[in-house]
């Protein structure tokens, strides 16, 4: 049986991670997916397996997951359409000596549904989809610096407006440029300074923000970058499909030049994709940018297959509506413990933040969620398609009993 206190819940888990240091670096391939030190006993180090809005640690213990994998899991773990179609493909291969023809469905697919897309190409992770829009400003321009809004990967040209991140060439720290959401100011400065050499400016919406915030803030970004010739990058790795069916653009009304989306397009299985305006998409063709595994037919049936689903089911609609109704209760139940907490940002991308002194007991929150079996990406909450309104109250029920407990120890 799952361990129900904090004592020897996850320890298989943790016995493994104190191997897993020993013979991968940090103890796993994804930063956001490692152990917190503070988190230690209640987070899991391991998940073994998942299903719908589900995933089950090596340990044995249930979670209803509202990280779902830092994101990509749309309609839920293993959902059914979607594995049935990579299967398919599997029995097929996967990766050919040509171009496979569902790589051309895929691209209509993206045409159709996003509102800036004239052409696409597909890559594997989102980090390499940034570094190939930012490549092909650069190409299409003639232009080096870049403009970051947001967190784009961990690849050098992002990474580089970084002081702290080791291993970046000097050189390079020139050519990207760090902005601030809601920072015009230093937005025209850098148009003003730099105007002429400013290939892209690239932006990932905050989590945190109205839609009205950040589409007023991107008329602004469009009006400089038209006027300068720079290209408009958004990066949709997180708010496509998810924020809407055409993503942050669709909300916001303001159409850019390229696009990167990856998380949400394919249920989990990995892809990426640019997608964009014609003239600058074919700059493609003017440098280097090519992927052994940009072209894999698995993954391509499966982001065929979930794009499919997420416009014939409304997924983003459906998200939403659980997501607005998931700050209000978490609100609610906040305001009978007497704490201070809002739940802000996209209604599909909850924030559900401890405002004033009470942001103190974050992590007493968090682990205490962690021992209720919940567990968040928090203070983000990601919900799938598969979080019926049951699961959602089953998800409230845990975010209660965590209050009542962590408002116990502050008493006691």
């Amino acid at each position: 049986m799952p361990a129900t206190s904090d004592e020897g819940r996850v320890s298989k888990g943790e016995r493994l991670y104190a191997h897993a240091t020993e013979i991968i670096p940090g103890g796993g391939q994804t930063n956001a997916k490692m152990p917190p030190p503070a988190m230690k006993g209640a987070y899991p180090p391991f998940i073994q397996r998942g299903q719908g809005p589900y995933v089950w640690d090596v340990d044995g213990n249930r979670y209803i997951d509202h990280k779902l994998g830092c994101g990509p899991i749309i309609l839920g773990h293993a959902y059914p359409v979607v594995t049935e179609a990579a299967v398919r493909q599997m029995y097929d291969g996967s990766c050919y000596p040509s171009a496979h023809p569902s790589e051309v469905r895929l691209a209509e697919l993206l045409i159709e549904v996003i509102p800036c897309a004239e052409m696409a190409r597909f890559l594997k992770s989102g980090a390499e989809a940034t570094a190939a829009a930012v490549r092909v400003a650069r190409t299409y321009t003639g232009r080096e610096v870049v403009i970051s809004c947001g967190y784009h990967g961990w690849h050098d040209w992002s990474m580089a407006k970084q002081p702290s991140v080791a291993g970046i060439p000097d050189c390079l720290r020139q050519l990207t440029l760090d902005l601030p959401f809601g920072d015009y100011e230093r937005l025209e400065a850098l148009f003003r300074e730099h105007g002429e050499r400013i290939a892209a400016l690239i932006f990932a919406a905050p989590y945190d923000q109205t839609v009205e915030s950040i589409a007023l803030f991107l008329r602004r970004a469009r009006q400089l970058t038209s006027q300068y010739g720079a290209a408009l990058i958004y990066d949709e790795i997180v708010t496509g499909f998810r924020v809407a069916l055409g993503g942050l653009q669709q909300l916001a009304g303001v159409i850019p030049d390229l696009t990167v989306v990856s998380k949400g397009m394919a249920n989990g299985f990995p892809i990426a994709a640019v997608v964009g305006a014609k003239p600058l998409m074919q700059a493609w063709t003017r440098t280097t940018i090519s992927s052994t595994f940009a072209g894999e037919a698995v993954s391509i049936a499966a982001s065929i297959a979930c794009i499919e689903e997420l416009r014939c089911r409304d997924v983003a609609g459906e998200i939403s509506k659980r997501g607005a109704w998931l700050k209000q209760q978490c609100e609610s139940a906040a305001r009978e413990e007497g704490l201070r907490l809002r739940g802000v940002g996209f209604d599909a991308l909850p924030n559900i933040v401890l405002e004033g002194e009470d942001a103190r007991l974050y992590e007493p929150l968090q682990r205490a969620l962690l021992l209720n079996g919940v567990l968040p990406y928090y203070p983000l909450w990601y919900i799938s398609y598969s979080h019926d309104m049951g699961v959602m109250e089953e998800t409230l029920a845990g975010f209660r009993r965590a209050l009542v407990q962590v408002m116990s120890e502050e008493v006691a």
